[in-house]
């Protein structure tokens, strides 16, 4: 008789047990983004994957079926991740299909690494997204593509280090082989920047991306302002008075030196602005002067470009 109440009594403790699992189990469910209801940006990135270092995705990963469980509306996606990203592959994103495929989240810097599939019809691409430690996205780039050329082949991921790596590999007819492999990290300042390049192609011109293209442009002094296409100053408008937006790119052919930056400028004097961030030793100082502006490192910003260069220079709006 003891026996059997003790048997009885264990079941019980077993069953309480395991409604508290179930419980708990429901509480850390992922919430369904693709419902009508509104999310929240956590929300939308506890839904992709979780997956361990490294992550590499190739040419095979894009020539597979996609799993609807894994799908993502267009417009959840437009939420939190600007349509700009995907405009120069796809343009309009309104009938672009979105599937997740991994996240890691960096424990010590605390950003997160989205990684999101895009296709229409037969154009298929896996970017990268990363989102600050407070779920606000940050930077993106196109990481692996779906090559209609059976002669190219790419891939592209994410090391231990935390190093971005996209390798193109190309067959041409006369059998020759060409490679180019880019190593990319991201920087707090919502850029990701190129810190290696090896390759054996043609030497070709490329186009430099503009993280802010988009962004409003209704203050007097925003616009963009030139030397040529690779060396530029974008100015956009700041929210608020006093502060502008920028971005600035260099190129200075010869020598190998290159560098970007991305901020925000404050004002200090009537038509002068200065970038001058606590945890940055770099300071720009930027003086409008009817449709030029001049730039110059107060304090110097080699951690944003090449040590041959600076970021000092006249530019014409």
């Amino acid at each position: 008789m003891l026996k059997l109440t003790t048997i009885i009594i264990m079941q019980k403790i077993a069953a309480y047990f395991f409604v508290l699992f179930l419980m708990a189990s429901c509480g850390n469910a992922s919430k369904d983004i693709n419902t009508d209801e509104s999310i929240e940006a956590v929300d939308f990135i506890a839904s992709f994957p979780e997956r361990e270092l490294p992550i590499l995705f190739q040419q095979k990963d894009l020539k597979s079926k996609e799993k609807d469980s894994l799908f993502v509306k267009s417009k959840v996606v437009s939420s939190f991740v600007p349509d700009s990203i995907f405009k120069p592959v796809f343009g309009r994103t309104k009938d672009v299909r979105f599937f997740r495929k991994a996240r890691y989240r960096a424990e010590e810097s605390g950003e997160t690494y989205l990684f999101i599939l895009a296709e229409r019809k037969d154009k298929k691409h896996i970017y990268v997204l990363c989102f600050d430690e407070n779920n606000a996205f940050r930077a993106a780039m196109p990481l692996v593509e779906k090559s209609t050329n059976p002669s190219v082949s790419t891939e592209g991921g994410i090391d231990k280090r935390l190093t971005l790596i996209k390798t193109r590999n190309t067959q041409t007819r006369d059998g020759k082989s060409y490679y180019n492999k880019s190593a990319y990290v991201y920087n707090t300042e919502g850029l990701f920047t190129l810190i290696l390049t090896e390759s054996n192609e043609p030497v070709e011109e490329k186009t430099v991306y503009n993280p802010i293209d988009t962004l409003p442009r209704k203050e007097p002094l925003s616009g963009d302002y030139r030397q040529d296409k690779k060396n530029f100053v974008s100015i956009r408008d700041g929210g608020k008075p006093g502060k502008l937006l920028f971005f600035i790119n260099i190129e200075k052919p010869g020598n190998g030196c290159d560098g970007s930056l991305r901020g925000d400028m404050v004002q200090v004097k009537p038509r002068v602005y200065q970038y001058n961030k606590a945890d940055d030793h770099c300071i720009l100082e930027f003086s409008f002067n009817g449709k030029t502006v001049q730039v110059r490192e107060l304090e110097a910003c080699g951690n944003h470009r090449g040590v041959r260069c600076s970021f000092d220079g006249r530019f014409r709006k």
